[in-house]
């Protein structure tokens, strides 16, 4: 992704206080500079935002093979007590499927990009994440592409309710046929759905609904509001994410290798979800 837009791109860095940040494994994309320290003493003065696959979890060879860690949950409660409750996982995945992931706790999850928006138990929302309400034009998409994917070897459909998706991380030759699959898909379902590339992923999804979208959303209700967003995710479904939190004073961090600092919004970089999660654990230690 270009730097081209002025929204997209980075704040720069200032270093008094970033020993949970350069002693982790992360490092910076941008120059450090003049912005606010930043300080993680305080856990309270920030709100978290965690995409999923490739971030919080390791990416799996099927949708459905993702699992967390042994204590991640653990983790991710306690990171959320120690915020105030000022945590959420912001994904391409229903609210439901996190709820799945981690059955023994209801955390504030925005699903589908954004299209669902659930806080936790007792806080309210713009809605409860319940399932989208779907056309029969969608439902025709959906067979469409299920049927069309069942002819393509290593390519797998995934249905989430009020989206769908094909991947082809098995099978990466056919990039160029999932996207005629999925522009036709996209043709069959009509106004109010647009197409998401990720990682080996083509995914048709409502319209107007984007993971930067989801941080403003979240950061107007408590306990949101009135923080410093820190965004983190793996994929270019994540750069409206990171360009919300970089405008909003906060900071952004792309998990995974990248080839050249200006394909993305983020500050900064750190290699692995294992030292992501690991990260996580310090901060509440």
């Amino acid at each position: 992704m270009q730097q081209n837009d002025p929204e997209m791109a980075g704040p720069a860095i200032n270093s008094t206080k970033i020993d949970m940040i350069s002693s982790s494994g992360i490092r910076f994309l941008s120059p450090l500079g003049n912005v606010d320290q930043i300080d993680f003493s305080d856990l309270a003065d920030w709100a978290f935002f965690f995409d999923l696959d490739g971030t919080l979890l390791d990416i799996a060879s099927l949708p459905d093979a993702v699992a967390p860690e042994e204590g991640l949950q653990a983790a991710l409660e306690a990171l959320e007590q120690r915020c105030a409750g000022a945590l959420a996982i912001v994904t391409g995945r229903s609210v439901e499927f996190v709820d799945q992931l981690f059955p023994t706790h209801r955390f504030s999850v925005a699903g589908l990009h954004g299209a669902q928006i659930r806080l936790a138990a007792g806080k309210g929302g713009l809605d409860d994440g319940s399932a989208i309400t779907v056309s029969e034009d969608f439902r025709q998409a959906l067979e469409f592409a299920r049927r069309a994917a069942s002819s393509l070897a290593g390519v797998i459909f995934e249905d989430k309710g009020g989206a769908f998706a094909l991947h082809y991380r098995l099978a990466p030759d056919r990039e160029a046929e999932v996207r005629l699959v999925m522009e036709k898909a996209h043709d069959l379902a009509g106004r109010g759905f647009s197409l998401q590339p990720g990682k080996f992923v083509v995914e048709l999804k409502p319209s107007g609904s984007d993971k930067g979208a989801a941080i403003h959303a979240f950061m107007r209700m408590e306990p949101f509001n009135g923080r410093r967003p820190f965004a983190t995710g793996d994929d270019d479904t994540d750069e409206r994410m990171f360009a919300v939190a970089n405008k909003m004073g906060g900071l952004s961090l792309r998990v995974g290798t990248l080839q050249d600092a200006a394909q993305s919004a983020a500050v900064a970089q750190i290699a692995s979800p294992q030292i992501l999660r690991r990260w996580i654990r310090r901060l509440t230690e």
